[in-house]
Formats: C-alpha cells, sequence, structure tokens
C-alpha cells in the first residue's frame, strides 16, 4: 500500500483549511480569522483539522438555509436565525471499522436477503445511541448557559444514521436519573448529519425533553426543516 510522505500530507491539510477559511468569507461567516488560526495551530495534526473542519461544513450548511454564523471557540458556533440565536457545538464522528465489516456484509449477503449492519456493541462497546447521548452528556461544560444549545454531529459513519431519535431518548432518561445535574439540561437537541454527499435528506433533528432554556416553535421548526448537510 502505498504511504503517504509527511510532507506531502502537511501540504494537503493545508490546502483544505485555504478552502475551508475562503469558503467561509466568501459565505459570510463572521470571526473566521479565529477558526483559521486555530486550524492552523492544529495543522501538523491533520486528524484534528479533520474534527475542526466539520465546524466549517456546519456553519456553511447553515448559511445555506438563511443564517448567520459566528465561528467561536465553545461552543463551535453561534448562529442568528428567523430573529433567533442559538449555539451549535460540533462534533465528528470518523469512519468506523464497522462499516467497511458491514459494507463486506452486504456485498455476500445471498440473493435479496439484508445483512444486519450497523452494530458497534461487540467491536467498541457501546451501541450507535449510546455513543451519541454519551456525546451528548460529555459535551455539558460546551454548551452556553442561559441560551439555547444544539449538538451537531457530523458522522462518516454509516452506523449512525437514524439514530438521533433513540439517542434523545437515551439523553432524557440519563437527566431523569440525574436532577441534579442542571448543565445537562442546557441541550435543546441533537442534529446529526450523515453522507453529506447524498442527494437525499440526510439530516436529523430531534428536541430534548426538558430543558432549562426552551426552543421558540420558530426555530424548533426551521430546524426541523434542514434536511441537506
Amino acid at each position: 500500500m502505498f504511504a503517504m510522505q509527511p510532507g506531502i500530507m502537511t501540504h494537503l491539510t493545508h490546502l483544505r483549511i485555504e478552502e475551508a477559511v475562503g469558503t467561509l468569507r466568501d459565505a459570510g461567516a463572521l470571526e473566521v480569522h479565529a477558526f483559521e488560526l486555530k486550524l492552523r495551530q492544529n495543522a501538523k495534526n491533520p486528524t484534528q483539522v479533520s474534527n475542526h473542519l466539520s465546524e466549517a461544513r456546519v456553519a456553511l450548511m447553515f448559511i445555506e438555509n438563511g443564517a448567520r454564523v459566528t465561528m467561536r471557540d465553545s461552543p463551535d458556533l453561534k448562529v442568528d436565525w428567523l430573529g433567533d440565536t442559538f449555539y451549535a457545538e460540533v462534533k465528528h464522528f470518523k469512519r468506523k471499522k464497522q462499516d467497511q465489516l458491514d459494507e463486506a456484509a452486504e456485498r455476500n449477503a445471498p440473493g435479496d436477503m439484508l445483512a444486519p449492519v450497523g452494530n458497534t456493541l461487540k467491536l467498541e462497546g457501546r451501541h450507535p445511541l449510546e455513543q451519541l447521548s454519551d456525546v451528548m452528556r460529555r459535551k455539558r461544560d460546551q454548551y452556553m448557559d442561559g441560551a439555547v444549545n444544539i449538538l451537531v454531529v457530523d458522522s462518516s459513519s454509516e452506523s449512525m444514521e437514524l439514530m438521533a431519535q433513540s439517542a434523545v431518548n437515551e439523553f432524557d432518561d440519563q437527566v431523569l436519573k440525574t436532577p441534579g445535574d442542571q448543565a445537562l439540561r442546557k441541550l435543546n437537541g441533537i442534529m446529526l448529519i450523515t453522507s453529506w454527499s447524498s442527494t437525499d435528506g440526510n439530516v436529523e433533528f430531534c428536541r430534548t425533553q426538558r430543558p432549562t432554556v426552551p426552543m421558540s416553535p420558530r426555530l424548533a421548526l426551521a430546524l426541523d426543516n434542514v434536511r441537506k448537510g
């Protein structure tokens, strides 16, 4: 297998940074200079750069839907849309080994039989919905006090598809079990984006049941109507 030289990898990483920063500026995103600095500080770590580029992709998705987006550090994005303001923390899930196994199982399935796919429990010890719920809880310190917050998951793994509502149900159960953990109640919902190249809808949005700051019905409907990432 061809091994990419470190110098080539670094060059490609810088090209991705230039493209992301330029596209954000052209689209009208705010505070792009701070985002660019964060990317360049992590330029020697392509994995971390890839994680941060998810923030750019999500920002552009909201801009394309008519929002004004400010790039931030924590939470990652401030979004002004339809008279409402909310904050978005972005999490990238990379492609998993389970995805490769699922593809092989589908290729080798006899006839028109469907192969069971997406179960990461055996390899990773956690079901996809549990992994999403874990992230919703683990990000508690990134959510903005006194504001509407959502977690946006940019997933390169097909194992996460259609898992948003199940993850929210799991999260809501945990909120009930830990009433003293008020930080969890800062989260208003999760947006799950899969298969960015898909021509069909690839975005799910699901609200949590007990947020401290309620989300307006207008904003909830707008987020629910985002269909393409």
